[in-house]
């Protein structure tokens, strides 16, 4: 929980110039060795190693002692060893979990907009939980608070290419095919169009599941599968391949028949890249 900034026309008592950031996370640095202290850093995203995409929201962190390895302060952002325990999704490695993600993160200044400080009593030590307190308040700038990422940037982000060069949807598909194992999960590829036995199919929606798909093989930019898609012999298979530009939304479902805000709040939106589907409704596209 975040203390909320004091209203005071009074001088407040935490820092607002992010010119002070590099000497105050050198403090949290010295601070670290003290495993009573504990700090939270906010900010709006964070780089990270391990992991397909490498920005990622929101950028919130407790540092401690057990949690946080080799912080790094530099001119302009701070960096530290860290690891989330999360419970993997079905179709994910490591399901059902509950699995320790390790990973470098770096938070730019320019991201970070608050920072805490706050020493642990014996029960606050082994609580799940910790307060943070407005006394507890180290630095906090609106300036950077306001400029928060629209639902466009987080997009752009998340479809966007990593620097590897391997293309998001290579880990997505991934997660899919090892997915498809259970005939529960259902997976819907929205496409702007798909080559398929008759040519290409605008606006084609896949249905990949256990009894509807086989053979899928992802390349580096594209992915071939075989499904069912004759409605008059539901048992002849149909080779199609799927170009990863052309696909504008990867879901995750129980069932054929998707409702989209169920879905998103279930975590089933494995990919989105909204930008595909407004390039081809854009005027004057090429057909």
């Amino acid at each position: 929980m975040y203390p909320t900034p004091s209203d005071s026309s009074d001088q407040p008592a935490y820092i607002t110039d992010p010119a002070q950031l590099p000497v105050l996370l050198q403090q949290l640095v010295a601070d670290l060795a003290d495993p009573t202290v504990v700090y939270l850093l906010g900010g709006h995203y964070y780089e990270r190693t391990n992991h397909p995409r490498t920005r990622h929201f929101p950028a919130v962190f407790a540092l401690r002692q057990d949690e946080t390895a080799n912080v790094a302060v530099g001119p302009d952002f701070v960096a530290f060893d860290t690891e989330f325990i999360r419970y993997p999704e079905r179709g994910e490695p490591h399901y059902p979990g509950p699995w320790a993600d390790h990973f470098r993160a770096t938070v730019p200044f320019a991201q970070l907009y608050q920072i805490c400080r706050k020493v642990l009593t014996p029960a606050e030590q082994t609580a799940g939980e910790v307060g943070y307190g407005p006394d507890t308040l180290l630095y906090y700038n609106e300036t950077a608070y306001k400029r928060y990422p629209t639902p466009a940037d987080i997009n752009h982000a998340y479809a966007a290419a990593p620097p590897s060069g391997e293309h998001p949807l290579v880990a997505v598909l991934t997660a899919v095919e090892a997915g498809l194992a259970d005939p529960a999960n259902h997976y819907l590829v929205n496409t702007t169009s798909f080559e398929g036995p008759e040519g290409p199919v605008l606006l084609g929606m896949l249905h990949l599941q256990a009894h509807t798909t086989q053979d899928l093989v992802i390349e580096a930019n594209s992915f071939t599968c075989s499904v069912r898609l004759d409605p008059y012999d539901r048992r002849a298979w149909s080779t199609v391949r799927v170009a990863f530009a052309q696909v504008w939304q990867v879901l995750l479902s129980d069932s054929p028949q998707v409702d989209l805000e169920e879905v998103e709040e279930a975590g089933g939106l494995l990919y989105d890249a909204p930008e595909v589907l407004s390039a081809y409704a854009r005027p004057g596209r090429m057909a």
